[in-house]
């Protein structure tokens, strides 16, 4: 991948996003990127020779803004319940966005046919919201203001992560955003919210 950062370069990774999160990884061609940025075939190959290279650079630029994310969620409240509220809002609002889901959820389907490169780059996204999510629950249980029927954050963070990105799926094929609303209210309910505590 050619390393200096211009329009051109951002527009054939944003085309690329785009893409996978309609499409998935097997989906669509360099010729496809190239009629949606205006460019020659020859000019994506500049920027990116392979398609394998182009889809690592797009997942690692994913994943640093999808921390981004999270660190600005830390930053707005203390509060466990908010925080919790907010990472469901981060995948919300991908499916406000034209009916896409998270970039990882959509390439994991793929996991087996992808390079080792690119199963790791997945690997440390969902390894990412796990620990964030654990950290929030941890968080939470010491303060008093979640209640959980276990102690074991690590096993639900990993629940939590799944929900979400199942809960994404089932609102992507019904087309209403309001059965991911649905599903997450009802999930958050069980974690029996202790709304007095302070």
């Amino acid at each position: 991948m050619k390393t200096n950062n211009n329009t051109t370069l951002q527009k054939i990774m944003d085309i690329g996003m785009q893409l996978v999160q309609e499409r998935g990884y097997n989906g669509f061609s360099y010729a496809d990127i190239a009629e949606a940025v205006g460019i020659r075939k020859a000019s994506v190959h500049y920027y990116f020779p392979t398609k394998q290279e182009l889809v690592q650079a797009v997942l690692l630029r994913y994943r640093k803004h999808f921390i981004e994310k999270l660190d600005q969620i830390d930053k707005s409240s203390s509060d466990a319940k908010e925080k919790l509220k907010g990472f469901f809002k981060v995948y919300r609002d991908t499916l406000v966005d034209n009916g896409k889901i998270c970039l990882c959820s959509m390439m994991a389907a793929e996991l087996n046919s992808f390079p080792e490169e690119i199963r790791n780059e997945l690997t440390l996204f969902f390894r990412a919201n796990e620990e964030w999510v654990e950290n929030v629950l941890k968080q939470g249980i010491n303060s008093g203001s979640l209640i959980t029927r276990s102690t074991d954050e690590v096993k639900q963070a990993k629940i939590i992560v799944a929900f979400v990105q199942g809960a994404q799926l089932l609102a992507r094929s019904t087309g209403e955003i309001d059965y991911f609303d649905s599903l997450t209210k009802d999930f958050y309910d069980e974690f029996k919210v202790d709304d007095t505590a302070n």
